[in-house]
């Protein structure tokens, strides 16, 4: 149990680190009627802004702890706002005055499609030298959906939901949303016109863009309908989308982009405010602190999450995968993976990506004795909002025959979630207000940390 005390605090560190009050806190502020932003990578630069009015868009995830956090720097300046979460969201604390939106995720729904028309309303409403101020975070694509003329909400969902079936990258989803989009790729900040537009952006998509959270409706141009149409033939599934999408994606003149308002837009900026990287040296600090060796892994994990279990699993069976010093003590070696794989679903089960990538390295490292990994996603969520992961050592299979459960089974029908719900060993933290990716810890065999102490000291305090 002091293994998963351990990777627990670290998860928490990381999460800790991408806390969405906290950096939209540092990034914007007033000074009398002027509104200021600062980019965490170069604070010594202000964006200044004296607008009219300024309206707040917050959308995704990690929406509400935005907006928390905008409304208090901005106390007074702004005069109209809409906020946009999962329904398992709390708005409490929001001013009275804040429009607020519960959305399905993460397939959407008609409650997403109001949450887009009342979006199109507000930046409809803002006129030259008024601002718009759009807070994004993962998980608004779903949260806020307005498909393209002559296509149906039930249309676009099966057309994403076949590409994400088919193990397609964040990158190239998002990219089709925005073709199949009134409010994607860039359109809301279009339908801003002459209002200056500012997005701060809380990135879950790694080094795939982070101009492409949320599909982007206020970052960017608008992806042309022939890279979409592309997309989809590359995994094969033109045959089997509606026809209202294929007919919009290969209509005449599909590779035009959305005509541009020229002189009429305003100003457009964007800042990143923090990703997976930002969240894995949280994590790293945590585990020196706590006395561990600890190295974060700069290549992402990526791909198919049963492809991807095999690093981790290297990992964790490398008890030597850290360099030490001669003479130096014996501590626990931590290496601290991040980004966010995918999974083909073959099966009809339950559970997600996390789960599965954790129980695809339980088989490798069932023979390392004090091996151990957690994998979560840090928006506290596993597809399902039960667990945000799991544990995996190299007990769990034992544990399981024992059980008479089938880690093979599990696997192959996609059915990770009553697994480790039965074992004990699923990773519930609940939702967690922010959302940057997923993150693995793989705790290799050693000696305990020299923090154990101060371990378990925190593990009281929680």
């Amino acid at each position: 149990m002091e293994a998963r005390a351990l990777l627990t605090a670290l998860y928490r560190a990381a999460v800790a680190a991408v806390d969405p009050a906290l950096l939209v806190a540092e990034a914007v502020g007033k000074r009398g009627d002027a509104v200021f932003v600062r980019p965490p990578q170069t604070p010594s630069r202000e964006f200044v802004f004296v607008p009219n009015r300024v309206a707040l868009l917050a959308l995704g995830k990690a929406s509400v702890a935005m907006a928390h956090a905008a409304s208090h720097m901005l106390a007074g300046r702004i005069t109209e706002a809409l906020v946009i979460a999962p329904e398992y969201s709390s708005f409490d604390g929001l001013p009275p005055n804040y429009r607020t939106m519960a959305a399905t995720h993460p397939v959407p729904s008609a409650k997403s499609a109001d949450a887009a028309a009342a979006a199109l309303s507000l930046v409809a409403r803002l006129e030259a030298q008024d601002l718009l101020l759009v807070l994004l975070s993962g998980g608004g694509s779903a949260l806020m959906c307005a498909p393209a003329e002559g296509i149906a909400l039930e249309e676009k969902a099966r057309t994403i939901s076949l590409l994400s079936a088919a193990g397609a990258p964040i990158r190239d989803i998002n990219l089709v949303r925005g073709a199949l989009s009134r409010v994607k790729g860039g359109r809301l900040a279009l339908a801003a016109g002459g209002a200056d537009v500012v997005t701060l952006v809380l990135s879950d998509l790694g080094d795939d863009g982070w101009h492409l959270v949320a599909s982007g409706p206020s970052v960017g141009l608008p992806p042309s309908r022939r890279e979409a149409y592309d997309i989809l033939s590359r995994y094969r599934l033109l045959p089997l989308i509606p026809a209202a999408v294929r007919g919009h994606l290969d209509a005449p003149g599909r590779a035009e982009d959305t005509p541009l308002p020229g002189p009429l837009l305003g100003h457009r900026w964007s800042v990143l405010l923090g990703d997976i990287r930002t969240a894995l040296e949280g994590a790293r600090h945590e585990a020196h602190r706590l006395g561990a060796d600890a190295r974060v892994i700069p290549e992402l994990l990526t791909g198919e999450a049963r492809s991807a279990a095999r690093r981790l699993a290297l990992a964790g069976a490398a008890a030597g995968n850290l360099v030490r010093r001669p003479g130096a003590p014996e501590r626990r070696l931590v290496t601290i993976f991040g980004g966010e794989t995918t999974v083909t679903v073959k099966g009809d089960g339950r559970g997600g990506r996390n789960r599965e990538l954790a129980l695809a390295a339980a088989a490798p490292i069932a023979g390392v004795p004090g091996a151990c990994i957690l994998v979560a996603g840090t928006d506290g969520v596993d597809h399902e909002a039960d667990a945000a992961g799991a544990f995996v050592d190299d007990t769990t299979l034992r544990r399981a025959e024992a059980q008479g459960l089938d880690a093979v089974r599990a696997l192959v029908e996609n059915d990770t979630a009553p697994f480790f719900a039965a074992l004990g060993d699923a990773f519930s933290p609940g939702p967690t207000g922010t959302n940057v990716g997923d993150v693995a810890f793989v705790l290799a065999p050693g000696g305990e940390p020299a923090g154990t102490k101060s371990l378990a000291m925190a593990a009281e305090m929680e």
